[in-house]
């Protein structure tokens, strides 16, 4: 075993599992222990010999043994009376109608008697034990008055006993007149009784007990404070009783002015015993017999102190207010009553928590856990030595029991700060116009409201968590340290003891020896026996009877040891040591003839040792004490008010821990903070099983903590989602536009610290015995809120047009940023995992997403048919008019707060930016589509497209293309001369009857012209993805071009062959490459590296050939699929020309009939209003925009029809005319032709009035602009794909006859 013991002391604090998460909650032991160190059972007294004369202490822990019995028994009692609930408030009363049958009557009251019955036997017992508690009170009285003891040194721990007891009658009485539901159930119970009394065989047990009940818990005489007054009144019978009130007074007054209790409690207690030792010592009310004990001067520092302190509290959410509990008193007049003012400005300061306070509370804490921290290290380096224990002096062990007792000190002066300033609250609920002000509907329960949930500001809250967060804090590091520190504590105790017995005690019995005081010297070896630990070998059984020179020199030694003495042992060596050394012993007293046991300085030396002995009960039950010391949990209990407002619970938003939870989660305090709240649930649930011993009380509290953690768990998550979508947002903005919006708008983009590292941090919290893993539970509601944040985008996408695609981006550029700043904190799942579930592509036979579906679906059935393209911006607008049916999409219904979008304060600034881009589709939302698109999603939408244009041509243009042909093969249509200029032109086409009755044709607009509107916008669409593809392409390459030291080939010159390798290598080497092996090189490392970037760099130079070689014309692609399709259709081709070569004018192909089509859709309608020419009607450039140009110039060219539709275009004739001398542009009329024009005007249809026309002119321009438009696309075109033109015929002039 020895040589066991240094192998497992190496162990000792070195094997640890440490998640990295810092500590913000109070440690919970799975397995609790008892150390055994009773404070009053007192098992070991009657082991020591301690009986001299009439003293036997041993005796007389054996009858404090008895008190304690009573006392735990009374306590069982306070946990009863104050979980006692109602069954009549729960049960119905039965109304039992005249006609009820008997035996039904008989079993209706046999059931209430069966279920009133046990909690009438509860009541017996009170009744009965406060029988026996206050005669037990009236016999500790008496003992302290019988004349041979009213000369002797008493027992501190009696009169602490005496106190302990009295304050026990008080917790019952009060619990007692506080539980109306007492009478109630009592009531039922005894009509019961009455009822079926004839089947009881015990019924005249039954109705004595009733008698005898009643008159406990409705006494005429004393409805309210009877087990006080009963005590009161036992004590008239008790001689010199009052010298015994006075003496419990001063004892209770030494025990508040010198500290000389640690726990929170106990204060209270003894200020609760002052106020009714007051009321047991002044004359009863009424009567005429008795003393004023408010005007004697033993008793006068209690009026004082009742004004500092006139709110005590009692038990869980009880107190005591004093100006109306003395209210009984013969002597408390009015003019005390009012001199006691508990609003005044200095008491409230003294109960409150102010800011003040709280920065006190706060140095102490900081003081002391630097103090503590440093000891603590200090301690652990030495264990951490060989021979530890020879290492630990006596100093290093007393400043470990100080700093502990310190430390035990705090906690309870700060629970006792937070547990009056809730007693204070309790005491002065807020007024109705406060109540309402903040919120209170007077909902059943709101007398709690007023003194829970809206009777603390916010500045209080946080003052109040923060004081929790210090005292659960320093209540942690004190427990998780206990296994380092007890041992130390003990061997200090252990010491100070042997010290006493072995060097303190010599003298002074080497005196009692001198002067013979047998009984004092007997007194002095009892201790010794009592208390010693020797050396064996090594007893001082006669030392004292040695010279004062050789006593001096004795070195005195006893075993080092870690184990602690009894309590016992404590009680009884305190005792004796009171019997000696206290003022009121014989041998103290002194006189001329007649010396003192205890010199002066020996005196001051016991006395100081006495008093820092009577905290060793505390040290040696270290565990408990720092239960009671860190015990909150009256901030949850709510019996009072729960039987006054006769509820069965009340709502989580009442509950003070959940309320403390909010506003950490909610105000700006530290978040670490968050967890200290819920560690008032485990202070409730421990007491509940322990000291009140109820489980439904445990049930209720369990049922609440799974509410309130599942509500911190969304407030918490929404937080931290909060957070991280503001920080995402913050982060995406532009930072010249944030600039300048915050010049507008100054602090509304600001981004909160963040607080959540710590609890996202945190794998185990634990709450009522159950250990959380926060981080994961969190993880799964941020999660969620991302699932959500997604699915809110997508939905918002369906619900919208394409013009939204850039906004749509923002957004999930926004989520997937904030995702990415999570996941480094959160196991959260991917980003794209999320994305593909609600796009709807985490099947294999899904062939492309939601997405692609609906930008198809908006493409074909939105763009294309109700969009207008402009060539020169690139960009699609909504159309001015709709031919044929509105669009009308799918909404989706999403209901998500604001801060889903972009996070907090950003929306209105992306708003703002993201605004503009919503008027149209161009570029910009190509390139966000792209973004958001999977590389399979393209040749989907390219699909759709093609089949968009199928059905435009096989549906709409073909069978419109038969109608005009139809129309045109009837006559030629001339082109006009030019000699008369482009005005005459334009008057003869448009007079044309021909062209007329194309023009009269209904369906030319809604399905021709629409169709080729359709057509040439798809390709304008693939036209404009092509592009934007390409420039992504390029800027890939450019990207990854200097990392693969490759360049791109210079144009190639007109009429050159292609470049036979897709890029130009500038070295062998890549730049990159080179410069990480030159590095390598220089640290000495080595080649296995290099040939692994080698190896990376010739993938990335394989990929980078795929994507080059890989590239091909969509446009194109779409072109010859388009061209195919033509190959397959005669009707627009048209009739053969008359002459076998080409009709100037006449034919019926593509290209003349989209000739005319053009020359009507130039042409602007307008009439005549009040003598003006004014447009009638939207032109149809604005309705249809360059799609309609777009399509039928692609049409044309693809049907080989480009050069002839150049050439005779209608058009393109009037322009030339136009163009061919000095023309005008609003007219194109030269004066002579005006003149020539005025003299034919009577026999021509033609006039001048006409010609000079707003009409005119529009169509001048409208010309033009179709003009650069065609010439635009049939470039485009060219420079995609070649068709051969038709073929002409040959021919030969006649051969001459």
């Amino acid at each position: 075993m020895s040589k066991l013991l240094p192998d497992v002391q190496k162990l000792d604090h070195k094997i640890s599992v440490d998640t990295g998460a810092p500590n913000i909650e109070v440690p919970n032991e799975a397995v609790t222990y008892d150390s055994g160190w009773k404070t009053n059972e007192y098992l070991s007294a009657p082991a020591f010999e301690t009986k001299f004369g009439n003293e036997d202490f041993s005796a007389e822990l054996k009858e404090f043994s008895k008190v304690w019995s009573v006392i735990k028994e009374g306590n069982k009692l306070v946990a009863m009376l104050y979980t006692f609930r109602s069954c009549s408030q729960a049960l119905k009363d039965v109304q039992v109608a005249a006609n009820t049958p008997q035996d039904v009557k008989q079993d209706i009251y046999q059931k209430e008697f069966k279920i009133f019955r046990p909690e009438v036997v509860k009541l017996c017992v009170l009744m009965r034990f406060h029988e026996r508690a206050t005669e037990l009170f009236k016999r500790l009285i008496q003992s302290l008055t019988k004349p041979e003891k009213r000369k002797e040194i008493h027992s501190q721990l009696k009169l602490d006993l005496v106190v302990k007891l009295l304050d026990l009658l008080i917790k019952l009485d009060k619990l007692k007149d506080m539980k109306s539901n007492l009478v109630n159930d009592f009531a039922r119970y005894k009509r019961a009784i009455q009822l079926i009394g004839a089947s009881l065989s015990n019924k005249k047990d039954l109705e004595a007990e009733v008698f005898q009940l009643q008159a406990f818990l409705c006494s005429p005489a004393h409805s309210h404070g009877l087990i006080i007054w009963t005590a009161k009144n036992k004590l008239k019978d008790v001689r010199n009783s009052d010298d015994v009130i006075f003496l419990l007074l001063e004892h209770c007054k030494d025990a508040l002015e010198t500290h000389r209790y640690l726990l929170p409690d106990e204060e209270h207690m003894h200020l609760r015993v002052i106020m009714y030792l007051m009321y047991i010592l002044d004359a009863e009310k009424g009567s005429q017999k008795g003393i004023n004990a408010f005007r004697e001067s033993r008793a006068r520092f209690a009026l004082s102190l009742f004004k500092h302190q006139p709110i005590i509290p009692l038990l869980g959410d009880m107190q005591i207010q004093i100006k109306y509990d003395l209210n009984e008193c013969q002597n408390w007049t009015d003019q005390l009553r009012e001199s006691i003012d508990d609003t005044s400005p200095k008491v409230m300061e003294f109960y409150m928590i102010s800011t003040k306070k709280r920065v006190e509370i706060r140095a102490e804490y900081s003081s002391y856990t630097s103090k503590f921290s440093s000891l603590i290290n200090k301690v652990r380096a030495i264990k951490g030595q060989t021979n530890f224990t020879e290492r630990i002096d006596e100093k290093l062990c007393a400043k470990t029991f100080n700093t502990l007792k310190e430390g035990l000190a705090l906690l309870s002066k700060w629970n006792s700060q937070i547990r009056m300033q809730a007693a204070y609250k309790c005491a002065h609920p807020i007024g109705d116009e406060k109540y309402k002000a903040a919120g209170g509907t007077g909902q059943k329960g709101h007398e709690y409201e007023r003194v829970v949930r809206f009777a603390y500001t916010k500045e209080e809250l946080s003052t109040l968590v923060d004081v929790i967060g210090m005292l659960k804090g320093l209540g942690s590091l004190l427990q998780k340290s206990e296994t380092i520190f007890i041992d130390l504590c003990w061997r200090f105790i252990h010491d100070k003891m042997q010290d006493f017995v072995h060097g303190m005690l010599t003298r002074p019995m080497r005196k009692a020896y001198k002067a013979k005081r047998n009984q004092i010297l007997r007194i002095m070896k009892i201790m010794r026996e009592i208390c010693g630990d020797y050396i064996p070998g090594a007893e001082m059984a006669e030392d004292y009877k040695q010279v004062k020179k050789d006593i001096l020199e004795i070195e005195h030694k006893f075993p080092k040891r870690f184990t602690p003495p009894t309590v016992d042992q404590v009680v009884l060596m305190r005792r004796m040591m009171n019997y000696i050394c206290s003022d009121r012993a014989e041998g103290n007293k002194g006189g001329m003839f007649k010396k003192r046991d205890l010199k002066k300085e020996w005196q001051d030396d016991w006395i100081k040792l006495y008093n820092e002995a009577f905290f060793f009960q505390y040290l040696l039950n270290f565990k408990e004490s720092l239960r009671e010391s860190m015990d909150l949990s009256y901030l949850w209990y709510r019996e009072f008010y729960l039987n006054m407002t006769k509820q069965p619970q009340f709502p989580i938003d009442m509950s003070m821990p959940w309320i403390l939870t909010k506003s950490v989660i909610h105000g700006a305090q530290m978040k670490e903070n968050i967890i200290y709240p819920m560690e008032i649930y485990n202070d409730a649930a421990e007491l509940a099983l322990s000291f009140l011993d109820q489980r439904y009380l445990f049930d209720e509290i369990e049922a609440e903590v799974n509410l309130a953690f599942d509500q911190l768990l969304i407030h918490l998550s929404r937080e931290v989602f909060i957070y991280f979508k503001t920080l995402a947002g913050s982060i995406l903005i532009d930072s010249e536009f944030a600039t300048a919006y915050e010049r507008f708008k100054a602090g509304s983009l600001r981004v909160p610290v963040s607080r959540y590292t710590t609890l996202m941090s945190q794998r185990t919290v634990r709450l009522l015995g159950r250990v959380v893993n926060l981080q994961v539970l969190l993880a799964q509601h941020v999660l969620n809120n991302f699932r959500k944040n997604v699915d809110g985008i997508l939905k918002k996408f369906m619900s919208s047009p394409l013009s939204s695609a850039v906004e749509i981006k923002a957004l999930l550029d926004n989520a997937r940023l904030a995702h990415a700043l999570a996941s480094t904190q959160l196991p959260l799942d991917s980003f794209g995992v999320i994305f593909k579930e609600y796009d709807g592509r985490v099947s294999l036979n899904q062939g492309c997403g939601k997405i692609a579906t609906q930008i198809a679906e908006e493409l074909c059935q939105d763009i294309f048919p109700q969009w207008t393209f402009c060539s020169g911006t690139r960009r699609f607008v909504p159309s001015l008019r709709i031919y044929g049916e509105k669009y009308v999409r799918e909404i989706h219904k999403v209901k998500l707060p604001k801060y889903f979008w972009y996070g907090n304060g950003y929306n209105h600034p992306n708003g703002q930016i993201q605004g503009p881009y919503k008027n149209f589709f161009g570029a910009e939302h190509i390139h966000a589509l792209l973004s958001i698109l999977d590389t399979a999603d393209i040749p989907y939408i390219l699909k759709e497209v093609i089949s968009s244009i199928e059905r435009a041509l096989g549906e709409a243009l073909m069978p419109s293309m038969e109608k005009v042909q139809q129309v045109l093969q009837k006559a030629p249509i001339p082109l006009p001369a030019g000699h008369l200029g482009p005005a005459v032109a334009y008057q003869g086409l448009w007079n044309n009857s021909l062209v007329k009755a194309v023009r009269a044709w209904p369906a030319l607009k809604t399905v021709f012209f629409q169709s080729l509107r359709e057509i040439g916008n798809a390709f304008a669409f693939v036209h404009l993805l092509e592009s934007i593809l390409n420039e992504r392409s390029d800027e890939q390459f450019t990207q990854v071009a200097f990392y693969l030291a490759i360049k791109p080939h210079p144009p190639t010159q007109h009429g050159s062959q292609p470049p036979m390798t897709p890029y130009i290598h500038e070295n062998k080497t890549s730049p990159l490459y080179g410069t990480i092996s030159k590095v390598y090189e220089m640290l000495g490392g080595g080649s296995l590296m290099q040939q692994e970037i080698k190896q990376n760099m010739m993938k990335s130079e394989q990929y980078m050939n795929g994507i080059v070689n890989s590239r091909r014309s969509i446009f194109a692609a779409m072109l010859r699929r388009v061209s195919t399709i033509l190959e397959t259709v005669e009707v627009f081709d048209g009739s053969a020309p008359a002459n076998g070569v080409l009709d100037t004018h006449s034919g019926s192909d593509f290209a003349r009939v989209f000739s005319v089509a053009q020359f009507i859709f130039c042409v602007s309608p307008t009439k005549i209003i009040d003598g003006k020419e004014v447009l009638s009607d939207i032109e149809e450039h604005a309705k249809l925009g360059d799609g309609f140009a777009w399509g039928g110039c692609i049409l044309v060219h693809l049907l080989g029809y480009a050069a002839r539709f150049e050439m005779l275009d209608l058009c393109n004739h009037i322009l030339g005319i136009a163009d061919s001398d000095d023309t005008t542009r609003d007219l194109g009329l030269t004066p002579d032709q005006k003149k020539k024009l005025a003299k034919t005007s009577q026999t021509s249809a033609l006039n001048v009035g006409a010609m000079e026309t707003t009409a005119m002119k529009k169509f001048m321009y409208n010309a033009r602009y179709a003009w650069s438009v065609n010439n635009m696309v049939f470039s485009t075109i060219r420079s995609y794909c070649t068709v051969d033109p038709v073929k002409n015929l040959r021919f030969s002039p006649p051969k001459a006859s």
